[in-house]
């Protein structure tokens, strides 16, 4: 993924890439960029509010989960990279 890539709703450059998962009646999106082996009693998983919708023209999957959520995970989850990009590293 660019670092650059921009969200086609707000235009904003803060995407996650990441994949949909389901654990028995739990759905929800995993992003990509967690560190390896991080101890945590969380879900790396944000639950997704909304059924996703697909473009049969396009190809463009959406959904909707909550976005303070998903930046709490990866600020508590996420790699060095992911937390820098998305401005979630506290000044050193």
């Amino acid at each position: 993924m660019a670092d650059d890539e921009k969200c086609p709703r707000c235009g904003q450059a803060l995407v996650v890439q990441g994949s949909f998962t389901r654990q028995g009646l739990r759905f929800g999106f995993r992003p990509e960029e967690l560190r390896l082996f991080a101890l945590s009693l969380q879900f790396p998983e944000v639950p997704v509010r909304t059924k996703p919708s697909a473009c049969a023209s396009c190809g463009l999957i959406w959904a909707e989960l909550d976005a303070d959520t998903l930046r709490q995970k990866l600020n508590d989850l996420g790699n060095e990279h992911v937390r820098r990009r998305l401005g979630l590293l506290e000044a050193e």
